[in-house]
C-alpha cells in the first residue's frame, strides 16, 4: 500500500481517497535521520510516533509525539496491532524497516516514501564509530573499541548492503547478485523519493514540492539546516581518503549498495527536473543576501 512516486499533490486534492495518506520516512541509519525528523516535526508541524516512555502507548506525549515504537521488530508488531495509521494521531512513520514499516499501511491509509541517502563507504564508517560510543542503543558493541575501522570493514561480522538488503527482504548470509540490485532499483525508481545528506537544502527544497508541505515560519528549515546537525556523531577521518585502502575494501564489500546509491543520485538529478526551483527558491534568504557584498 505504497503509492508511486509518479503521483503529485495535486492528485491528492482532486482524489479524496489520497487525502488520508500519511508519509513514510525510511530511515537509513547515520544519514541525517534526526535532522529530518526534527525539520518535519518543529518546521512542517508533522506528528510521528516515537517512544519515550518506558512502555509504548497510544498517546500523545509531547508536541506531535505519539508514545509508539515503530523502530523495531517488535514496536512495529505492537503498532500494527493498534492500527497506528488509523488512529489519526500521525502524519508519518519513521522506520528503519522498509518493508515491515511498509506493511503498518492499508487501502485507507497509503504511505507515500522518501528516504534519505548516504554514500556507503561513509555511512559504514559513521555508524562503526556510533556503535561503538552509542551504549543507550540496542546496537551498541563495546567490543569494537579495540578495533580499527579497518579492522571490522576486513571481518567476517561485517555486514555488507544494507540497502539492498531491506528493499529485497534478503537476509544477511544469503550472497547478493545482479538480480537482488535490479529489484531494489525498480522498487527505489517506483516508490521512494530520494534525498541526499550532501545535498540537505536541495532535499528539502522537492520534499516540500513533493508531498506538499509548508513551514510554520518562513525560512525555518533554512535556519535549521544552518545550525549543528541534530544526534551529529563526530570521529577520525578515512585513513587513505577516497582511493585508499579502507576505502577499496568497504566499496568492494558494498559494491550493491554502491550502485544503488548512484542510481538514487540520478533520480534526484530527475526530481529536480520535475519539481525545479522557482525564481524565489533560487534566491538566498534576505538575511544572507544582506551580507553579500556587492562587487567593486
Amino acid at each position: 500500500y505504497l503509492r508511486d512516486t509518479a503521483d503529485t499533490p495535486e492528485a491528492s486534492m482532486f482524489d479524496l481517497t489520497r487525502q488520508d495518506d500519511l508519509v513514510f520516512f525510511w530511515h537509513i541509519p547515520k544519514a541525517s535521520g534526526s535532522t529530518m525528523k526534527n525539520l518535519m516535526n518543529f518546521c512542517f508541524g508533522l506528528k510521528r510516533a516515537e517512544k519515550v516512555k518506558p512502555e509504548a502507548s497510544m498517546e500523545m506525549v509531547r508536541d506531535n509525539i505519539l508514545n509508539m515504537d515503530t523502530s523495531s521488530p517488535e514496536g512495529l508488531s505492537f503498532s500494527f496491532a493498534n492500527q497506528i495509521v488509523n488512529s489519526g494521531f500521525i502524519d508519518v512513520i519513521v522506520s528503519n524497516y522498509f518493508l515491515s514499516g511498509a506493511a503498518l499501511f492499508n487501502d485507507v491509509h497509503h504511505g507515500r516514501t522518501f528516504t534519505i541517502l548516504r554514500h556507503p563507504v561513509f555511512l559504514a564508517q559513521s555508524l562503526f564509530y556510533y556503535r561503538r560510543k552509542a551504549s543507550w542503543e540496542r546496537a551498541y558493541r563495546k567490543d569494537w573499541q579495540s578495533m580499527t575501522f579497518m579492522d571490522y570493514a576486513s571481518s567476517d561480522m561485517y555486514m555488507d548492503n544494507w540497502m539492498v538488503r531491506q528493499l529485497t527482504g534478503t537476509m544477511p548470509w544469503v550472497e547478493l547478485n545482479e538480480s537482488h540490485l535490479e529489484r531494489a532499483k525498480l522498487i527505489m525508481r517506483r516508490k521512494i523519493f530520494v534525498g541526499i545528506l550532501e545535498e540537505m537544502g536541495e532535499t528539502v527544497r522537492q520534499l516540500k514540492a513533493h508531498f506538499g508541505w509548508e513551514e510554520v515560519e518562513p525560512f525555518c528549515a533554512h535556519n535549521y539546516l544552518m545550525e549543528e546537525p541534530a544526534n551529529s556523531n563526530k570521529h577520525p577521518g578515512l585513513q587513505g581518503g577516497r582511493g585508499g585502502p579502507v576505502w577499496n575494501v568497504v566499496a568492494q564489500k558494498e559494491k550493491w549498495d554502491m550502485s544503488l546509491y548512484h542510481f538514487g543520485l540520478q533520480l534526484f538529478a530527475e526530481q529536480r527536473v520535475r519539481y525545479p526551483p522557482t525564481p524565489q527558491e533560487q534566491q538566498p534568504p534576505q538575511e544572507l543576501q544582506e551580507l553579500q557584498v556587492p562587487q567593486q
